[in-house]
């Protein structure tokens, strides 16, 4: 089966072709299907980690290597999970999944250009409490701001629950080196999960409750 019949395919079969590759008789399908999957999904992929790319002071250079990874690594290993994805739409949820990868690969080669290990100490703590708007160093209007959106957010952890609060504010306290690519520390989540007698699972279920609130509220009350 040549890559140009595969044309037409679904993405759902060109990855269940992908997932052949290991299979004798079928490793020329499996590659073909490869081939059409990557024509597929190569340039919106390209233009994503451009742009992350560019945010981070690297050159399109770098972003279309990490791209061309990104694709290896799913060759590699076509383990994609409709069920899994947030989106239920197979084009969609494939092109998120494979920036998920892309996004990951970049992180790393960020931190191997700038020499960078992870910039946790192993000292840090779990987050309780807001910090005091009233000390940081910003002008008048931006604190306005702020506590405009602070309110919003203790309103919606109000009613939540106290260990939906300390789960948001703990990540969103270290959510600057999240972004860039770094896990929690260990040891802090593990003295979250003693803390408030929770599974790691269960952790990840009360982040995406609150971080899912507080987004959809402030996209109602949050501005002024």
């Amino acid at each position: 089966m040549s890559s140009e019949v595969l044309t037409d395919e679904t993405t759902e079969n060109l990855i269940a072709y992908m997932q052949w590759k290991d299979e004798a008789g079928y490793e020329d399908m499996a590659k073909n299907a490869f081939l059409q999957f990557f024509f597929r999904f190569q340039e919106e992929l390209i233009r994503k980690t451009r742009v992350v790319a560019r945010n981070w002071g690297f050159d399109n250079e770098v972003a279309d290597l990490v791209a061309e990874k990104a694709f290896d690594r799913f060759w590699k290993y076509p383990n994609f999970d409709i069920k899994k994805s947030k989106s239920k739409e197979w084009d969609t949820g494939v092109i998120l999944y494979l920036f998920k990868i892309a996004f990951h690969l970049l992180a790393d080669y960020r931190k191997s250009a700038n020499g960078e290990g992870s910039p946790f100490t192993g000292e840090e703590e779990i987050i309780r409490e807001f910090p005091d708007i009233e000390n940081m160093q910003f002008n008048a209007e931006r604190k306005a701001i702020l506590q405009n959106e602070y309110e919003v957010v203790k309103r919606v952890l109000g009613s939540l629950g106290p260990k939906h609060k300390i789960i948001y504010l703990t990540y969103k306290g270290y959510e600057y080196y999240t972004k860039q690519g770094y896990k929690l520390p260990r040891k802090l989540l593990e003295n979250l999960r003693e803390e408030l007698n929770l599974t790691q699972s269960s952790i990840q279920v009360y982040k995406k409750e609150a971080f899912d609130k507080i987004t959809e509220y402030l996209t109602i009350y949050g501005k002024k």
